[in-house]
């Protein structure tokens, strides 16, 4: 019994002496995170080989990168002769950043070549110096001769016809053929009746973005305001940039265009004649369009039994600006009764609209029947007296 609460109590005993080291173990994994080594310095870019022009200047974005907060010093090695570099941080110079370990710190290094530099490979090298630790990014600058500033404008068709109320349009191409990057402005030297604007993609527009080397297809619209006279009529078209220039010489052709009036000389739109009678009225056919009138034909519709010719029914040409007179011989049916009635024209002609006029026609019958028809009224009026006074006396 008492062999028994010995062992009871040693193995409380040992219990106790093995629970602070089970601890420890448990601890041991915990601690061995915590004592990962920091982030080392860093010094990075996303670029570190660039292509650049003759007396270009570049600016290069760098990050710097540490695992404990701390000031890193910074540096260019082997910077070629005559080259100009500096470290640009919230557009101050400066020469060292403080990174906080948890954020990376931002600076920008600015490389100036001189004029004299030729075409070729450069290479210099970024040192960041911390406290206890470095960091060196190489860089890589070739420089290469890059095109001047330099624009074009071109057009497969510089000359376009139409009708003086078209549309022209005219497809341009205008091209950047130089390595920088431009805003082109787009202006039209054009007649005063005409208007002319530019569209790309559908969309109006007065000046264009081009990267170096890029082309872009225009659509120039030029549409005059009034009716114009045949003819040519030059329109030029100029590309302005800061630094280039550019024109093209456009030619919007208006072919003339026929436009018929048809009336009377005064105007009137109204007559008379008698039934059975021809009368003659003047008909004008005039064209106050651009080009000649031609093949024009005049025609008449009139009410049944009516007869009607025109003289001449056919005109081979009516010149712009010009009229030709025309002569209806209307005779009424001799059977119409008194009234008015409507005769329509109609003049056509070749490449232009027709023009049709109604003349409104007051018929009247002839006064010898109305003298014969009081006779023979008259002659029954004393055929009845006579019976009357000689059966009435019976």
């Amino acid at each position: 019994m008492r062999t028994g609460r010995v062992f009871v109590v040693f193995l409380i005993i040992a219990a106790l002496l093995l629970t602070p080291t089970a601890m420890l173990a448990q601890d041991e994994p915990a601690a061995a995170e915590n004592s990962a080594p920091p982030q080392p310095l860093t010094i990075f870019t996303t670029f570190p080989a660039q292509v650049i022009g003759l007396d270009a200047t570049v600016s290069i974005p760098l990050k710097v990168r540490a695992g404990t907060p701390q000031t890193v010093q910074l540096s260019v090695e082997d910077v070629p002769a005559d080259w100009q570099v500096s470290f640009r941080g919230s557009n101050r110079t400066v020469s060292a950043v403080f990174v906080d370990g948890a954020t990376d710190a931002s600076v920008d290094l600015r490389i100036d070549p001189p004029a004299t530099t030729t075409g070729g490979v450069y290479r210099m090298t970024v040192v960041a110096t911390g406290e206890t630790e470095s960091a060196r990014l190489p860089l890589t600058l070739t420089v290469e001769e890059k095109a001047p500033p330099s624009i074009t404008l071109d057009t497969d068709l510089p000359t376009v016809r139409g009708k003086p109320n078209t549309t022209f349009r005219f497809n341009v191409t205008l091209k950047n053929e130089g390595a920088d990057d431009l805003n082109v402005n787009l202006t039209a030297d054009a007649p005063p009746v005409f208007l002319v604007s530019f569209t790309l993609n559908s969309q109006e527009v007065t000046s264009v973005p081009l990267a170096g080397g890029e082309s872009k297809r225009l659509t120039v619209e030029a549409r005059a305001f009034n009716t114009i006279p045949a003819g040519a009529y030059p329109i030029t078209i100029d590309a302005q940039s800061s630094d280039a220039a550019a024109s093209l010489a456009l030619t919007a052709e208006v072919v003339g265009q026929p436009e018929l009036t048809f009336s009377t000389p005064d105007g009137r739109l109204s007559g008379e004649a008698n039934a059975g009678a021809s009368t003659s009225y003047t008909l004008v056919v005039g064209n106050r369009g651009t080009a000649p009138a031609r093949n024009v034909v005049v025609s008449a519709s009139a009410p049944t039994g009516w007869n009607v010719t025109l003289e001449p029914s056919e005109i081979p040409e009516v010149a712009a600006g010009q009229s030709v007179n025309v002569t209806a011989n209307l005779q009424p049916n001799e059977k119409a009764i008194n009234g008015d009635y409507v005769v329509s024209f109609t003049a056509r002609a070749d490449d232009a609209s027709a023009k049709t006029i109604d003349i409104r026609i007051t018929v009247t019958t002839s006064t010898l029947w109305g003298i014969v028809g009081v006779g023979l009224i008259a002659v029954a009026v004393g055929a009845v007296a006579l019976a009357v006074g000689r059966f009435g006396r019976r």
